[in-house]
């Protein structure tokens, strides 16, 4: 009798277990926008085309429940003027349009599912909700770089279900959610900045 009790409590926890699996793989196949490569290709070769030398960007950061803002005066690849920068806290680099490219091809690449808390024990994974990448129109730059992911069961790696028999329960995969998004404000093309010049002898040499 206590066997049989034992079997359908186990019967009814994997029910219960794969109905929760699937619905939240249906609910992650319906948010994820996937990856596109050949945009960011298309965007690039855009913004390239535009040629600009000079131009000011200001660009919001949301990221470990904070938010900051960066204004920039960019000359070819280089930061020329940090008109404000509210982002120390964070870490971030300066975002110019090369690195915000750089930026959106990593969001890309990131693997859909990574395993925790491990590498190597993996009952639980991070996967994205949402992961959407939009370039502007007109200059092909990213214009938004949008990133969502939570923890979930993993009912496709072994360890997820040794743990169900060993321990006769779910393993415990917090969400522990992450929101990260950057978004550009602003881009304005600037006049090119002046060769800088230097006397020698008297005479005026443009600088290399």
């Amino acid at each position: 009798m206590r066997s049989f009790a034992r079997l359908t409590r186990i019967g009814v926890l994997l029910c219960v277990v794969l109905a929760c699996v699937l619905s939240l793989q249906l609910m992650g196949l319906a948010a994820v926008d996937p990856p596109r490569g050949a945009r960011w290709t298309e965007a690039r070769a855009r913004w390239n085309a535009q040629a600009l030398d000079s131009y000011a960007i200001a660009v919001r950061i949301e990221a470990l429940g904070r938010v900051c803002v960066q204004r920039l005066e960019v000359h070819g690849v280089w930061v020329r003027r940090v008109i404000e920068n509210t982002c120390d806290a964070l870490w971030v680099d300066p975002l110019t349009v090369d690195e915000l490219f750089a930026l959106a091809s990593d969001i890309e690449n990131i693997p859909a599912s990574r395993c925790t808390p491990t590498p190597y024990d993996c009952p639980c994974h991070r996967v994205f909700t949402l992961r959407r990448i939009e370039y502007d129109a007109g200059y092909g730059f990213p214009s938004a770089i949008i990133a969502r992911s939570e923890v979930r069961f993993n009912p496709t790696a072994r360890d997820f279900w040794e743990h169900l028999w060993e321990e006769r329960n779910l393993p415990v995969c917090q969400p522990a959610r992450r929101r990260f998004t950057v978004q550009v404000l602003s881009l304005t093309p600037l006049a090119p900045y002046p060769a800088q010049t230097s006397t020698i002898n008297g005479g005026q040499q443009a600088a290399p």
